[in-house]
Parts: C-alpha cells; structure tokens; sequence
C-alpha cells in the first residue's frame, strides 16, 4: 500500500466507527443513540453482504487486509455490546423501562408472552433437525434470524436442531403490561427462549444460540449489452437470496459441538465464523419501543417553510421569478412534490421528465407522474432498475406507471443513471413553450429526504435547461450530442473538468493568485481525483474535504498530501449533499452534485453537477460551508493514519452545523 492512501474497507470501518461515537455519547437522547446504534448494525450488516466477498478470495494481498477487517469489525462488536448493555440499558432503566433479556419475568409477564407465543409466535416457527444419516440441505434465508439449539433425548442421546426467529412477520420489539411505574420490553427472541419447552416437550434443553448468515448481494450481470436486461437483473434478484457466505455470526457462548454441527450443516469455512452476542440484527433498533414519549427522545426540528413558494399560488410563477435554493431535511420537501403535483393538474404543462434512482415504497411523486400521464401529459420516466437493493421496488413502480401511459425507460447497459433531475414544460396562452427543471443532491424520495442532508434547485434559466435536454436526450437515444455547456455530466464532460478545474487551482497558485479546493462528498476513491488533489497539494494549493464515508486519501503526508485536511462530520441528519468549490482566483466557481468522488461515479454512472450563478445562493452555500468547517461538536477530524479525532476544548462554545443550519434559516425567515 502506497503511505499516502488506505483501503476502502478500513475507510469505512473507520466511519461506521463515528457511528458508534454518537451511540456513545452522553449529551445524545438515549432514543437517538439507540437510533446509532440501529444505524451501525444496518451499516455492517450491508458491509458483509456488499463489500467483504472479495476479500475472502484468497491470496496474500486479501488475507492480510481481511484480517484487519474483521479484527476491527470485532473491536467494534464489542464497543457495540459494552454501549448497549452498560450504557443504553442502564439509562433506560433510570427511566423505569426495563428491557428483558436474561432476568427471570415477573409472573404476570411470564403469562402474557406465554399466551402471545402460543397464540401468535408458534404459528411462524418453522423447526428443522439436523441429522447426517442421509444426504439432506440446510439452508439459511439471507439476513435472517435463527436459534440452534442442541436437545437431549430421552435415550441420553444428543440432537440439533435450528428454527427461525420470525422477526420479519413480527416486531422484534414487543412492550409488555407496565406494572406499578415501570414499564417492561422484551424482544421476540426472548419470548421463544423463554418457551422452548413448549416447542421441545419431549427433550431436554442442553443450550440455545443466536446464528444468522449474510450472503453476498454484490452481483454482476455479465452481458448488459444482449438479450433483456429487466429479465437478467430480476434473474440475479433471485439468485442474491442464495448467494455464498460472507458472515456467519453465532453466539459466542455456542459450545465446541454445536459449532461444529454449524460448520458442517451450513457448509461453511472457519474465516467466515465470526463471534457475535445472543442478539443479532440490531438494526431493528429503529422500531424499539418508547413507552414514555416524547421523553428520552431527542429535540424535534419541524420542517421550515421556504418563503418565496409560501406566497405564490403556483409554483412555476416563483421559480421563473427567481432560481430558487432549498435545503432538505432543514426546509419541507412538500416544494419537490407541489412541482409535480400542480404540474399533474395544469393544463398548460405538456411534458414531464425525470430520472428516478430510489423511490420511496409509498411515492407521491410517483402518483403524480400516473395522474399527470392519465391527464394527457406527455410524460417520460427514467428508472434505474440497477439501483442495489431497490431493484425490486423500482420495477414494482416502472411496471405501475408503464400501465398508465408513460414511457418508461430502464437502464442503460453498463451504467447506472444516478443523476437527479427533471423538467417540465410548460405552454403559455401565445403557445410558446418554457422549461422548468429540479435539480438536487438527493433522491426522488419523500422519506428519506426527511433525514439526508441535500440541496434541492429549481431554475427556469435555458443555460440549466438546454444542458438538461442533452442528457434527456441521451437517455431516450443512448447517443451523446454535444457537451452540456454550464452543467457537468458524468458520462460527458465531468471527470475531465473537475480535472481542469483543480489544474486551474494548480495554475494560480504557482501564478500567486488565490487558490483553493473544497470538496464535499460522500465517498473519494477516485484515482485520477487523488493524484490531482495531490498535485494540488504538492503545489501549495489548500485542499480540504469533508467526506462522510470512505475515503482512501491520507491528509498530512510529509511532502505529499500535507496540504491537505479532511473532515467528517455525523449527526443526527445524514450528511448527503455534495459541494464542489474552486477559488478561481477570487472569483469562486460553486457545483451542487449528485456524484461523489468515487469510482463508479465518475466512470460508470451518469451524474450531474449543476452551477451557482445568484449570489445569493452563493452566499448561502459558503455560510453553510462555514458553519460545517467551525463545527466542534459533530466533526471530526480524519488524520494521517485515517482514524478520526474529536477535540474539543473546556472553553470552547459549542458549535453543531446541523442545529446551527437549522437555526439560520429560521432566523433568515423572521427577518
């Protein structure tokens, strides 16, 4: 490994690492550092079963990383478990909810989850026994949860036995009759610990332990070019569910024998073995029971209004007064879906056109698009069915708006459309016809921009409008016309620019003219990016980066990225825009993008980065650039060994950009 760059697994390791930091922290909610905790869980569990498979190729390259990988992955399982059980546990016991795990029930709570195993719990569990006698298959579902638990027969004889942990039927979570002032919370889990008896009346209960297998979900379609593409990707749906083993995680109190029936029954290698607790799945977090709210929850930041949509009747007539800059989740994304809404409505709208990446499962913009289609709007849709993990829902919605009327286009062959962007046109009473676009860092979707971080932009400017046709127009015909000239499009012009942009920083400060890059983004890998930003460096150039995720870059090398400092910053909101800016030798070029610095950005996906041009918005960007630099709260600091650093000193005052952010545009609105 080169001293100056990390790989991408520690890097995100070492991010997924601040999750836990704020399960940590004491100042949090303790709802909201359950939250983390849920947060983290989900993180590694798409960590196994997206990025770890090639890892556990063997050479010596792979073997010595994956060795570090998953003695950090431990480290952090064990944090887990310590902040969990000593920590949130211990809080909320203070506050009179007790969460069940290993203390003997009250008598009254013994009845109730017996009555509730009896008559809801059973009807899910499936048991299967283990025997090699004859040649059999065991198979675990991806991601589920299981018990193997070893039984001894009337004989003296030892069996084994596995069965399901029907959380995906029923919540995890299930909150008891509260008694006196306490109230009481057990998981299902516990409930069918609790009653095995009932399940094995005959045998007799040697042990129980937690297990669960994730299965490698990073497929490869090997010809996108030839045959039908929708059928391949629905094909490897399929085959995702059966995918091999990257994690089995087992209690780490499973005895010798039982370990060894695992291994066998599951086909399963040493290496992929990894000790866990008698929980798993801590991602269901998310739904854990607050029998005392709003008490233990963490303040509440309503949505605030964006004044100049406030006092229009339509949205278009703002817009064509003025672009107009939004900032999501501070500011309500019902602006997003009052655009498609009164464009579904009004007469005078011809044409709608969007990409959508991830669509939310209930999508009122996907609604709009179907009423718009069924009012006689032309109306073309771009759906990327590619979109990991969304595959599913995404050609749920391509197939309902198909039926509709609406010309639906899905995937490109070997890329994936990431961009985030639509226009709708409109006629006026002379028949001459006016394009309104969205522009956004974030997706077309109602529930996750209540908790990203994005910008949302909305121009009726022919220099946005005219780029956006070229890529419309490459997405229908799959032929590139000529360049965007004001935008930046992955899959035309963007990579090479951002490379020219940096050599222009590169240019003025040898020409000692100010000089300066920030980036904000989600992830930096690129190579291309990395050795231009070190140049950049080398050359005297200040670089700083805020990156949430992976990032393989190393800040502060002696002569080679010294110039260079990198941030992250991880709050209550998920930090998802993406910020380009450039010195320009004082007159500062500003990009809003949907693209990080990585790889499959830059190279495989068609991305957009779109211009600032009001001053005012501007101004903006740099306040919020500025409230994130002078954060002492929330972030951190990555060094040159890539692990992150949170100094705060005694007589600092506080400062956190996300609350900060929110406070400013409150304040900007009573003004």
């Amino acid at each position: 490994m080169q001293n100056h760059l990390i790989p991408s697994e520690i890097s995100w390791l070492s991010f997924n690492n601040c999750i836990l930091d704020e399960a940590e922290d004491l100042n949090n909610a303790v709802y909201d550092r359950i939250k983390f905790l849920a947060i983290h869980s989900s993180n590694l569990d798409e960590f196994f079963r997206v990025k770890i498979n090639k890892l556990q190729k063997k050479n010596k390259k792979n073997t010595h990383l994956l060795e570090n990988v998953l003695r950090e992955v431990n480290l952090q399982q064990n944090r887990f478990g310590k902040i969990w059980s000593y920590s949130i546990l211990t809080e909320l016991a203070l506050n009179d909810i007790i969460y069940y795990e290993y203390q003997e029930l009250l008598p009254e709570h013994l009845e109730e989850i017996e009555y509730y195993f009896k008559s809801i719990v059973l009807s899910y569990i499936q048991v299967v026994y283990i025997t090699f006698n004859q040649p059999k298959t065991y198979f675990l579902n991806n991601r589920s949860l299981y018990f193997l638990v070893k039984l001894k027969d009337r004989k003296g004889n030892y069996n084994f036995a596995y069965l399901n942990i029907p959380s995906d039927k029923l919540d995890r979570f299930k909150q008891l009759q509260s008694i006196e002032n306490s109230n009481y919370i057990i998981s299902i889990d516990t409930i069918i610990r609790k009653c095995l008896s009932l399940i094995f009346p005959e045998e007799k209960i040697i042990s129980c332990n937690a297990i669960k297998l994730n299965r490698d979900e990073n497929y490869l379609i090997e010809d996108e070019n030839t045959g039908d593409l929708i059928a391949k990707i629905e094909e490897k749906i399929e085959e995702r569910k059966r995918g091999s083993a990257t994690r089995f995680l087992y209690d780490s109190n499973m005895d010798a024998d039982s370990f060894s029936i695992c291994k066998k029954a599951f086909k399963l290698y040493k290496s992929e073995m990894i000790k866990g607790g008698s929980h798993h799945n801590f991602f269901d977090l998310f739904k854990f029971p607050n029998p005392v709210k709003p008490k233990l929850n963490g303040a509440n930041y309503p949505n605030l209004p964006h004044l100049p949509f406030e006092n229009k009747t339509s949205i278009f007539d703002a817009i064509k007064k003025h672009n107009q800059l939004l900032h999501f989740p501070y500011q309500s994304y019902y602006y997003v879906l009052q655009f498609f809404n009164q464009a579904a409505i009004n007469k005078n709208v011809t044409e709608i056109k969007i990409t959508l990446y991830r669509i939310s499962s209930q999508s009122l913009i996907a609604n709009a698009l179907i009423s718009a289609a069924k009012n006689g709007k032309k109306v073309t849709v771009f759906v990327e069915v590619k979109a990991r993990f969304d595959e599913h829902n995404n050609l749920y919605w391509s197939k309902e708006m198909k039926k509709a009327g609406i010309k639906i286009i899905q995937s490109l062959p070997n890329l994936k459309v990431h961009a985030k962007a639509a226009m709708i046109t409109v006629k006026d009473k002379y028949g001459n016809k006016k394009n309104y676009a969205y522009l956004s860092t974030g997706n077309f979707n109602e529930s996750t921009a209540n908790i990203y971080s994005d910008f949302g932009f909305f121009t009726a400017e022919a220099a946005y409008t005219n780029d956006l046709k070229k890529v419309f127009s490459f997405l229908k015909t799959k032929k590139k016309g000529t360049e965007p000239k004001q935008i930046l499009a992955a899959g035309f012009n963007m990579k090479e620019r951002l490379l020219e942009l940096i050599d222009a920083e590169i240019k003025n400060k040898k020409a000692g003219k100010p000089a300066s890059v920030f980036l904000k983004v989600n992830g930096l890998d690129e190579r291309d990016i990395i050795d231009k930003l070190i140049e950049a460096s080398k050359a005297g150039v200040e670089v700083i980066l805020i990156v949430r995720g992976i990032c393989t870059l190393l800040p502060g090398i002696k002569k080679i990225s010294e110039n260079i400092k990198i941030y992250r910053i991880v709050d209550m909101f998920l930090e998802h825009s993406r910020i380009y800016k450039f010195a320009n030798n004082g007159q500062e070029k500003i990009y809003l993008s949907s693209a990080d610095m990585l790889s499959r950005n830059l190279n495989r996906r068609i991305e957009v980065a779109f211009p600032l041009y009001d001053e005012k918005h501007i101004e903006e960007i740099n306040k919020i650039i500025q409230m994130q630099l002078e954060d002492n709260s929330k972030r951190r600091t990555v060094n040159s060994d890539g692990n992150n650093e949170l100094e705060i000193e005694d007589n600092e005052t506080q400062r956190r950009a996300q609350t900060d952010i929110y406070n400013w545009i409150a304040e900007r609105n009573r003004l």
